[in-house]
């Protein structure tokens, strides 16, 4: 038998279709990133419901292994997170991936993702989209990374906690204030929002509601990197620099800008 990652709903129960129910009623163990979560899904669907054992924690090696072993000795074994497709910015990567370096079969039982789901409503280009996961929580560190966002030429997708988001928004506006952003929340539940406005407008809608509940994934539209910024915005020195570094190097003109940007940010003190 193999792995089957299989896709819980979102928010909204009738999205689980024939087959996710058949594999769970079929399932021997079930591996959760919360069994309370899951126990409380195959109660919803009327499922009886299996041995649940958890792999989030320090230990998801071992839970792993665990995991394989049961495949390898013929059990039925299904891997869900709480919400969503499992291994998808969660710790079930980890199962998957030992079962790969085991040579086990991994069998996929299609279901919801808020990454694509949050695509499809954005109205952005995918081709191409970078899926983020979560910035960091440190400031300094999350403005290093939506810079290095920035720099990715396509639309990017967010995950970010509601508590975060204004917080992660006015990083957003103040480093890449041109972009459009999509804010996606509660997608698929009763209070479902889809929000689309230039980052400024969207951090101002925000920063005027008491508080922001629920689920959120944030796309952010294509747009000119940094690096294109500052070599179309130079001058005749500064092109002439990055042209000489880029020689001196053996790079491209663009890499001796983006050099060139990174010493201007380590002698610059962060705004």
């Amino acid at each position: 038998m193999p792995l089957f990652v299989l896709g819980t709903p979102i928010g909204n129960l009738s999205d689980v279709s024939p087959r996710v129910r058949e594999v769970l009623g079929a399932a021997e163990v079930i591996f959760a990133e919360d069994t309370r979560v899951t126990r409380k899904l195959l109660s919803a669907l009327d499922i009886p419901a299996p041995r649940i054992e958890r792999y989030r924690g320090h230990e998801q090696e071992g839970y792993a292994q665990g995991c394989a072993d049961r495949i390898a000795e013929g059990g039925s074994v299904v891997l869900v997170c709480d919400a969503g497709t499992p291994s998808v910015s969660d710790p079930g990567l980890e199962v998957v991936r030992i079962c790969h370096e085991r040579g086990l079969p991994v069998e996929t039982v299609a279901g919801p993702s808020a990454v694509a789901c949050a695509i499809s409503v954005s109205g952005f280009d995918a081709v191409p989209f970078h899926f983020l996961g979560f910035p960091p929580r440190k400031k300094g560190k999350a403005r290093q990374w939506i810079r290095d966002a920035g720099a990715l030429r396509g639309t990017c997708v967010v995950y970010e906690s509601p508590r975060r988001t204004v917080a992660f928004l006015r990083l957003l506006a103040s480093e890449l204030p041109e972009r459009e952003v999509c804010l996606c929340r509660e997608l698929t539940k009763l209070h479902e929002e889809v929000l689309r406005l230039p980052v400024g407008e969207l951090l101002s809608e925000l920063e005027s509601r008491e508080a922001l509940k629920g689920e959120v994934t944030l796309v952010i539209g294509p747009g000119e990197g940094p690096a294109e910024k500052v070599q179309a915005e130079a001058g005749p020195e500064l092109r002439s620099i990055a042209a000489a570094l880029a020689q001196r190097w053996g790079v491209s003109r663009r890499e001796a800008y983006q050099q060139l940007l990174e010493l201007e940010r380590t002698i610059e003190p962060d705004r």
